[in-house]
């Protein structure tokens, strides 16, 4: 419940009589003529304390207004808004011819009223959101309601913006960032019909709409989507999928990068293939080089023997170490110059993700996790990102004594100080879950760097996807490899899909774009399709990889994971289990990997030990067996004496989007 006041009858006739306003203090005077000029009738009323916090007026004040009788407080229930209100009319766009062949067999599917599965591969800025706009028009005109759904928190103010302009209170946004009773309004509203249009993240897929004749999942291919951190595991995508062939709705997959399985789908006819092969508006996609940063260091160490050999000055201990090329940094002055904006991706956050000693080579590591600590230079403490351990940095290395020791891989915080050093006068913000931890955090950062009052965004993967910014006409790329290295067989895919999204960035208007992108493996095969643009060649290349080694989407692949205290008893249960899965195996349908550590196989003193299994889809299409066995198995598991130890904890992951 709010509470509202207005003016009496009385009170009004009080404030125009001379007389009655000689008992007034000068505080309560101004609270009426403040409510005189927001309140054109005694029926209206304001809400207190947006008022109070408008007028810098205090609550006693009203209180004693209130009780000789010139004002009346009044409750009544309001449900409470997102903060993403539209600021601008929608503009009117007409839809290309692929925009508008894509709408209608969209809008054939809806009206027809059967479960239906599209997938939208879209280039960047080819304007797929604006066909999710009008294809939702014409479900809300058929009286039926839709969800869209999109990976990150930092993607929501704009989209919601968006959809704002042109559906207004239509729009109720879900996600975790709300309070539990924003959350709990959005969920009440659309319970009781009182919004057609839920927007948020993957929870939103839950979202008690009746009547649901659209679902659109926006970068389908985003990991984002499954939940890996709790029961159920499950994945929004393919979550939203079911939903809809339930309640016959249809489904609109949305990617420049579509995932593998999803595009295979496609491929298959299981779903319909809609594409969208040009940017709207004639705009170009962007111009992308790369920098091999070891031949940039080898440049920078010859440079600095030339000076030292020069001026006679003794060759320093530690070579200086540049995160940015200098192709990078012209670009950006560049930009500067025009007022033009720039985006710069590193995909890791802190300020230097490994603290090495330069004698000995120890790296400082968490106590509890086999993981290195990074450094955060604003609390100037040492952090693992897994368990939340915190130290101080060591002044002096605690294997060697040696006093050289030294940050490297660089995180976040280390470019921006870097980027401040080099442009001084350049306003420089920073997104990354240090900074948007707050509420309403993503969106004052987003609406900053919209208007102009900034030069450069830098951030970690949120600056990637979704972002539409007329504005900038450079995206950097700090280091391609942080995704690329990773011990994951979709690291080329994500690679791929990472630096074509934040590419696309780049571009979106009349402005030609560029794009740089730092690298130690210039030569991978994923770079050179991110090079030319080309999805249809990486996906090509991407598959006969995963045909050999039976990956999806020609495998169905589960991930068991044991974990524990001790040792030893996590290695035994799992190999108990590996056991019993393999007596089920029948004529080898599926592959069973392990059990052997986890990439990290300590987090939080826990210890962790993998089960890959990998389901053939040429001798089991739908996973029957494979169900069959994992059941059986888990049955067994659960009645020997081994599963006797409670403190061995085990996860059953299905289609699993990272394997760490």
């Amino acid at each position: 419940m709010e509470r509202f006041v207005g003016i009496t009858a009385g009170g009004l006739k009080i404030v125009t009589d001379k007389t009655g306003t000689a008992s007034l203090s000068a505080k309560q005077l101004f609270i009426i003529e403040a409510l005189r000029k927001e309140i054109s009738s005694e029926a209206d009323t304001v809400e207190i304390n947006s008022f109070l916090k408008r007028h810098h007026a205090s609550l006693s004040s009203l209180k004693t207004l209130v009780k000789n009788g010139l004002l009346q407080i009044s409750e009544r229930e309001v449900f409470r808004r997102s903060e993403y209100e539209s600021i601008e009319p929608p503009p009117n766009i007409t839809l290309n011819t692929n925009q508008q062949y894509a709408l209608n067999e969209i809008t054939k599917a809806t009206t027809i009223g059967t479960f239906r599965a599209f997938l939208l591969h879209g280039i960047t800025g080819s304007g797929k959101t604006q066909v999710y706009i009008d294809a939702i028009r014409n479900v809300m005109a058929l009286g039926k309601t839709a969800i869209v759904l999109v990976p990150e928190i930092s993607l929501t103010p704009q989209t919601v913006r968006r959809f704002k302009a042109h559906f207004g209170d239509d729009v109720a946004v879900m996600h975790s960032q709300m309070s539990i009773g924003e959350r709990y309004d959005a969920w009440r509203m659309a319970h009781q019909g009182k919004v057609k249009i839920v927007i948020g993240p993957r929870s939103a897929i839950f979202a008690p709409l009746e009547n649901i004749g659209l679902i659109v999942v926006d970068e389908e291919h985003d990991s984002s989507y499954k939940q890996y951190d709790a029961a159920p595991r499950y994945n929004a995508r393919d979550v939203a999928l079911v939903r809809a062939s339930h309640i016959k709705a249809v489904v609109v997959l949305g990617s420049a990068t579509p995932s593998a399985e999803s595009f295979a789908n496609a491929i298959h006819k299981k779903y319909t293939l809609l594409e969208l092969p040009h940017r709207v508006d004639t705009a170009q996609l962007p111009v992308i080089e790369i920098v091999d940063m070891a031949k940039e260091r080898r440049r920078v160490y010859e440079d600095l023997k030339i000076e030292i050999k020069k001026s006679a000055k003794p060759f320093p201990k530690r070579l200086p170490d540049s995160s940015i090329s200098q192709l990078l940094q012209s670009q950006i002055a560049k930009r500067l110059e025009r007022k033009e904006g720039t985006i710069l991706l590193q995909n890791r956050r802190g300020f230097s993700h490994v603290m090495e000693c330069y004698e000995c080579g120890y790296v400082e590591k968490c106590d509890n996790c086999e993981v290195s600590l990074t450094f955060h230079a604003t609390k100037k403490h040492l952090r693992c990102h897994y368990c939340g351990f915190v130290k101080k940095p060591p002044t002096i290395c605690p294997k060697c004594s040696s006093i050289e020791l030294r940050m490297h891989a660089f995180g976040t915080q280390q470019v921006q100080q870097e980027l401040q050093e080099l442009f001084p006068n350049a306003v420089i913000l920073r997104m990354d879950r240090d900074t948007t931890s707050g509420k309403g955090a993503h969106n004052k950062i987003l609406k900053q760097f919209e208007s102009g009052e900034a030069d450069i965004l830098l951030g970690t993967q949120m600056v990637a996807k979704g972002l539409d910014f007329p504005r900038v006409t450079l995206v950097g790329v700090i280091s391609a490899d942080t995704q690329m290295l990773l011990p994951d067989f979709r690291a080329s895919e994500g690679t791929f899909q990472l630096l074509t999204q934040v590419s696309g960035r780049a571009g979106r208007s009349n402005l030609a774009g560029e794009v740089v992108i730092q690298t130690l493996q210039p030569d991978h095969y994923s770079l050179k399709h991110v090079i030319l643009h080309d999805f249809h060649g990486f996906y090509k290349e991407e598959l006969e990889y995963r045909r050999e080694l039976d990956y999806p989407p020609f495998s169905r692949i589960v991930l068991l994971e044991f974990s524990g205290e001790r040792e030893n008893e996590v290695q035994h249960h799992a190999k108990k289990f590996a056991e019993f899965l393999a007596m089920h195996n029948q004529q080898n349908r599926f592959i069973i990997l392990g059990p052997a550590d986890a990439a990290i196989p300590k987090i939080k003193n826990v210890y962790r030990k993998h089960i890959v299994v990998k389901d053939l889809k040429s001798s089991d299409p739908s996973g029957l067996y494979l169900r069959s066995a994992l059941l059986k198995a888990k049955a067994q598991y659960e009645v020997s004496s081994v599963a006797s130890n409670r403190k061995i904890k085990m996860i059953i992951d299905v289609d699993p989007q990272g394997m760490m």
